[in-house]
This record gives C-alpha cells, sequence and structure tokens, in this order.
C-alpha cells in the first residue's frame, strides 16, 4: 500500500524498516517491481521511483534528445528519496538503465547507499568503441533513429526480447510504448554518454549483487563481464532467463534480490542505529 508519494516517486511498505530504492528499466515504470514489492512490503520501507518519461514521472525537459544524460535524471531521484527518507541508509535495486541510474548513484554518493543490487544494468559508456558489444548496441539505437515512434519501439522491444515481441502486443499497449520512444532514445544518450569509465568503477565500495540472464543479448553480457572485473565488492549469478528476466521471470530473480537484501539491507539498518 502506498503511504506517500511525490509525482512519480512513491513510497510502499514499512517507514520503521529498513530502506530500498527501486529503479525500473527503460519503457517501464515502477509497477514492475510489483510482486518484489509485496514480498518486501512487511518489512521494508520501499520508494518506487517512475524515472522520467515514465509511469506518473514528468516529462524530460531538453530541446535535443541526443543531449540527454544522467545528470538529467538523477537529481530529481536524489531529492525525491531525500523528501521521504532524509538521510535513512538505501539499498538500490536497479535492471536495466534502472540499474546502470543505480551504478552511479553509489559511485558518486548521491545518496547514503549501504549495498546495491542490479540486474543487467546496460552502462554501455564502460564499453570501447571498437568492441563488437557496443556496436551491435549502436547498430540498434541507430535502426532505431531512423523509423517512426512505431518503428522505434518495435526494434527496442524486439531487441531486449525477440523477433516478432512488440507485434504481439495488444493495440494499446503498443501504442502507449510508441509515445515513449523519445524518451527510450534519451536513455540510449544517457547510457552511450555518461562521462565514467570502466576504471572509475573500482572506487565503488559497496557490496553489489550483479544478476545476469543466460539468454541475454550480447551487449548486456559484456558490460556485465566488464563491471565484474572491476568491482571490488562484487556477488554474481547468471539465471535461465533473458535481459527482461525481472518482468518475465520474477520467480527467479526476485529470490536472489531479497536474499541480498535481507544480509544488507538489514545490516545497514543496525549500523545506523
Amino acid at each position: 500500500m502506498t503511504t506517500d508519494s511525490i509525482q512519480g516517486i512513491q513510497r510502499f511498505g514499512n517507514s520503521n524498516g529498513p530502506s530500498l530504492v527501486l529503479l525500473h528499466s527503460s519503457q517501464s515504470n515502477t509497477s514492475q517491481w510489483r510482486a518484489l514489492i509485496q514480498q518486501l512490503q512487511a518489512d521494508y520501507d520501499i520508494i518506487g521511483v517512475d524515472l522520467i518519461g515514465y509511469g506518473k514521472a514528468p516529462k524530460a525537459e531538453v530541446e535535443q534528445v541526443e543531449a540527454f544524460r544522467f545528470s538529467d535524471e538523477v537529481p530529481r531521484i536524489v531529492a525525491g528519496v531525500k523528501a521521504l527518507l532524509g538521510s535513512k541508509p538505501v539499498t538500490l535495486i536497479g535492471h536495466s538503465y534502472g540499474g546502470a541510474l543505480a551504478l552511479k548513484l553509489a559511485l558518486e554518493n548521491l545518496l547514503n547507499v549501504q549495498a546495491v543490487a542490479v540486474f543487467e544494468p546496460v552502462a554501455f559508456h564502460v564499453l570501447e568503441a571498437n568492441e563488437p558489444a557496443r556496436q551491435e548496441i549502436e547498430a540498434i539505437a541507430t535502426q532505431m533513429d531512423a523509423t517512426d515512434p512505431v518503428g522505434s519501439t518495435a526494434t527496442f522491444v524486439d531487441y531486449w526480447n525477440q523477433p516478432g515481441f512488440f507485434a504481439a502486443l495488444p493495440a494499446k499497449v503498443q501504442q502507449l510504448m510508441a509515445s515513449q520512444a523519445e524518451k527510450v532514445a534519451m536513455d540510449f544518450a544517457a547510457l552511450m554518454g555518461e562521462p565514467h569509465k570502466l576504471v572509475d568503477y573500482s572506487k565503488l565500495a559497496q557490496p553489489v549483487l550483479l544478476l545476469t540472464g543466460s539468454k541475454t543479448q550480447h551487449s548486456a553480457q559484456r558490460v556485465a563481464e566488464q563491471l565484474q572485473r572491476v568491482l571490488p565488492d562484487v556477488r554474481t549469478k547468471q539465471l535461465d532467463c533473458g535481459h527482461m528476466g525481472p518482468l518475465t521471470h520474477p520467480q527467479l530473480v526476485n529470490p536472489e534480490l531479497c536474499g541480498f537484501i535481507s544480509t544488507y539491507a538489514s545490516t545497514a539498518e543496525a549500523v545506523r542505529d
């Protein structure tokens, strides 16, 4: 049950429990974490963030899509979380674009982050320009830019799922997703244009759970491999699913998240007390 909210930033659960912040993937919103919230709300203070352009969040205020950066996204997250939680320590949970944001928030100490759990954070900026994985995702971005919102959305959705996935969705869902195509392009611009390099993530001191899917795309898998090399305190596990695992296979993903959260979020709260 929602106990408090700001535009697109909702609070659920037990306000006396350890605090969690949930960050969703592109083309989604906080509802993607519904099952996880239901599992944890009795014991945890949960903040669900609809990222700019999704759910109940405001639209992006940038003149050019390609100019959008994480620096346009994170101030609202930080302000919203602090308005609801103050300086309480938090555990960040993120998927895809939201996972990359979670790593940035922790690395730059923008919140009092105690631990981070991510499923395939698509921090494409850690890949070198000549890497096949980066060239693969840049080709997808180029293909998206070359068509209308419906075609762009079909390219994006089919890449992360399977060919024909978008066409099989109900028309109403297709229309909603296509209306968000511009923000998806902004997300790509932010992921590609983030100034942090791979080596910078070696300074991320918090414990990190890095989950991947065995049936994912090369671009996402390569990012995870590179992050695994440099993160100083990382636990990894590969699950039998694809990149959209938190939505398609919550029965596999959520137990891993809950196990990590029960250890590190509870520990963080004990330290605070």
